[in-house]
């Protein structure tokens, strides 16, 4: 029994495809509030270089503390307000984010692929954890970090290769 649940195991680790493993990697940054160190970003892209509205397009974020679910769901609504986003199905994303995303744990990932037809999926380090169907979504949850009204313009530019 205990050798079933081991190669069990095994595969099912080993048999999950990250969700960038078929992009080009476009630039990394790391966010910080004056002495704490939030997360590690990573974007991800098929073209050469990063291209605004291109896809597929991945953004991977390694948390670097904890945060609780409700309290990113509440930076991810602050961050739309900031950047001049506005959308009627905002509530609805808020309410299937609080069902897709899980409490952060010191090291844990989480990455948003958005794929060709728009919709999008959410994985952990393991596994897929969730989707969002509506195309505007993925592209609005992007624009927290990527457009040019972004809340932390040193990490845009990191993350679309403007800056090392």
């Amino acid at each position: 029994m205990r050798v079933i649940f081991l190669i069990c195991f095994f595969f099912s680790f080993y048999g999950f495809a990250s969700p960038v493993q078929d992009l080009t990697k476009y630039g990394e940054g790391q966010m910080s509030v004056m002495f704490w160190d939030l997360y590690k970003a990573e974007l991800f892209g098929q073209a050469p270089s990063y291209q605004a509205d291109a896809t597929p397009i991945a953004l991977k974020i390694t948390y670097l503390r904890d945060i609780d679910k409700k309290d990113l769901i509440e930076a991810t609504l602050d961050q739309w307000v900031h950047i001049g986003y506005e959308n009627e199905s905002i509530p609805k994303w808020a309410t299937q984010l609080e069902k897709i995303w899980p409490d952060i744990k010191e090291n844990s990932q989480l990455t948003i692929r958005v794929h060709s037809d728009g919709s999008s999926a959410f994985y952990d380090a393991t596994s897929k954890i969730g989707s969002m169907t509506d195309p505007q979504f993925g592209k609005a949850f992007l624009a927290i970090w990527l457009s040019k009204k972004t809340s932390e313009p040193k990490l845009r530019a990191q993350l679309i290769g403007e800056k090392k």
